[in-house]
């Protein structure tokens, strides 16, 4: 273990690799979320309706648990360079898929394999970044891949819907696949060889779920981003409707809001470096606190907005921070803890737009505060436990 712990130290950081994977996050999340952006013009082009058009965000989940489930036991013996190659090449091919669609079934296909990209990649990001860059780099490193997250947030907002009335939905994904094939060259220039773990099988994967610490940590990964994503799916709404906000203010506060979050992402390396166990469960406490102030402070827009933005940075640090728990806590198991972690965050992400949708409908944007504070209360003990027990179990300090 020394001598391991040593060489991952030693190695020379592989910036421009780790550039690369920003690149490619950034393209990946764009194509999950552009949709949202652009519902109405694609509903009318095909000739469905618009929540037939939802849809395509919903397929991408579906695949995406699949795949994040599958892909370490499955591919144990594969290079993951030449893993992370296919997946940003099938990134393209969606794209384009997408983008020349004439059919609804055709959509849903090339939906479907940007949904295997997502699980797939997310699922290798910690196990990859550890081989990258040496071990007390690994929280930077994650931030600045992680930033792509809040650059996408722009792209797939604010921007694509500018750009769809300009240009049209078609030509947006079109712009979306030339994003996805630099990503893809630079990856093919910069990736060194990766090699796999023989250990990635679901004998051990279940092993995994036997810890109690393990299941408190992923049961809290579930409850911080359905938090999160309860909110963010009904953010433009309640910016638009709620705080009625013209539609160059709504854009203005948006791309502020995907900026705020971009910073969160950049501070969370530095942060974490130092103080991780107590800026975790710190950080939680605040997006709580957030939320309730968001419900207490009903007509008073502006200084909602302010708090928006707050909330936006604050998250930033948070994909950060659960991917960080892996490194830190799972390093030698990292590929299966990443795809158990995918898994929870998309069935965490497909459950907030369902339970998110019932209590918006019958309660408004104040029940989706106050369900956002308790899920979020609620993750912030349960990763207090999970740290609890893991130093139980190991001894070490995460």
């Amino acid at each position: 273990m020394t001598s391991q712990s040593t060489i991952l130290q030693d190695r020379p950081a592989n910036w421009s690799a780790v550039l690369s994977l920003f690149v490619g996050v950034t393209s990946l999340v764009a194509a999950e979320f552009i949709p949202i952006s652009l519902l109405t013009p694609i509903a009318q082009d095909l000739a469905i309706t618009e929540g037939m058009a939802g849809q395509t965000v919903t397929v991408v989940g579906i695949f995406a648990v699949l795949t994040s489930l599958l892909l370490a036991p499955l591919t144990k013996g594969i290079n993951r360079r030449h893993i992370l190659l296919i997946f940003s090449a099938l990134l393209v091919v969606s794209n384009i898929m997408v983008a020349t669609a004439n059919t609804y079934s055709f959509l849903l296909v090339g939906r479907g394999l940007l949904g295997i990209c997502v699980g797939g990649f997310w699922s290798m990001a910690a196990a990859v970044t550890l081989q990258l860059v040496p071990a007390n780099y690994v929280p930077r490193a994650l931030s600045l891949i992680y930033a792509g997250v809040a650059a996408a947030t722009v792209i797939s907002l604010p921007i694509a819907s500018y750009l769809g009335h300009m240009v049209g939905w078609r030509n947006v994904f079109l712009l979306e696949a030339t994003l996805g094939a630099t990503g893809l060259a630079w990856q093919f220039l910069s990736l060194p060889s990766i090699r796999a773990d023989k250990n990635n099988d679901f004998k051990n994967m279940f092993r995994l779920l036997r810890q109690d610490w393990v299941i408190l940590g992923i049961l809290a990964t579930i409850f911080s981003f359905g938090g999160y994503n309860i909110f963010f799916t009904y953010l433009r709404p309640y910016l638009e409707l709620d705080l009625t906000l013209t539609p160059n203010s709504l854009s203005l506060v948006l791309g502020i809001f995907g900026l705020a979050n971009c910073l969160g992402t950049f501070a969370a390396g530095i942060l974490f470096e130092r103080k991780f166990r107590s800026c975790m469960i710190v950080l939680q406490c605040i997006l709580s606190v957030v939320a309730i102030l968001l419900y207490q402070l009903q007509e008073r827009i502006w200084i909602e907005v302010f708090f928006v933005i707050v909330w936006g940075f604050v998250w930033g640090f948070m994909p950060v921070g659960w991917t960080s728990w892996i490194t830190r806590t799972l390093a030698d198991r990292a590929e299966m803890a990443g795809g158990l972690s995918v898994a929870s965050i998309q069935f965490s992400i497909g459950g907030a737009a369902a339970i998110g949708g019932v209590i918006y409908d019958g309660s408004g944007i104040e029940g989706i505060f106050l369900l956002a504070a308790g899920f979020l209360i609620l993750s912030t003990i349960l990763i207090w436990l999970s740290f609890l027990f893991f130093f139980k179990d190991t001894g070490r300090h995460a």
